[in-house]
C-alpha cells in the first residue's frame, strides 16, 4: 500500500509540474503538440483540438512537447508565430525561470 501512495504522490507532483509548462505555453500562445504523463508506450489518450493528451505506462515522469522546441521541427507557415523557437524573449524567460535547478 505504501508503494501505491508513493506512486500517487509522485504522479500528482509530476502532473502539477507539467501543467505549469502547459499553462506557460498556452499563456504565450505557443502551440502545444503533446501533454504526456509517464514514459514509454502510450497506455491511453485523447486528442482535443491541436494537443494530444496521453498517459504512458511508466508513471515516473512526463513532458510537454511544444512546436519549435526541437530545432528539427517542421513548422508550417500558418504556425510560424506560434512556435516556441519564434518567441525569443519567451524562450529566454522560460530558460531562466522554468528550467531545472541543480
Amino acid at each position: 500500500m505504501t508503494l501505491f501512495y508513493f506512486v500517487l504522490l509522485i504522479g500528482v507532483l509530476i502532473f502539477v509540474h507539467e501543467l505549469g509548462h502547459f499553462v506557460f505555453a498556452k499563456l504565450f500562445n505557443v502551440k502545444v503538440l503533446r501533454f504526456t504523463l509517464g514514459f514509454g508506450p502510450r497506455a491511453f489518450g485523447v486528442r482535443r483540438g491541436e494537443t494530444d493528451y496521453s498517459v504512458s505506462w511508466l508513471p515516473l515522469g512526463g513532458y510537454v512537447k511544444m512546436l519549435g522546441q526541437d530545432p528539427t521541427d517542421e513548422i508550417h507557415a500558418e504556425d510560424e508565430g506560434r512556435a516556441f523557437s519564434s518567441k525569443a524573449a519567451l524562450a529566454a524567460l522560460y530558460h531562466r525561470v522554468c528550467r531545472p535547478r541543480l
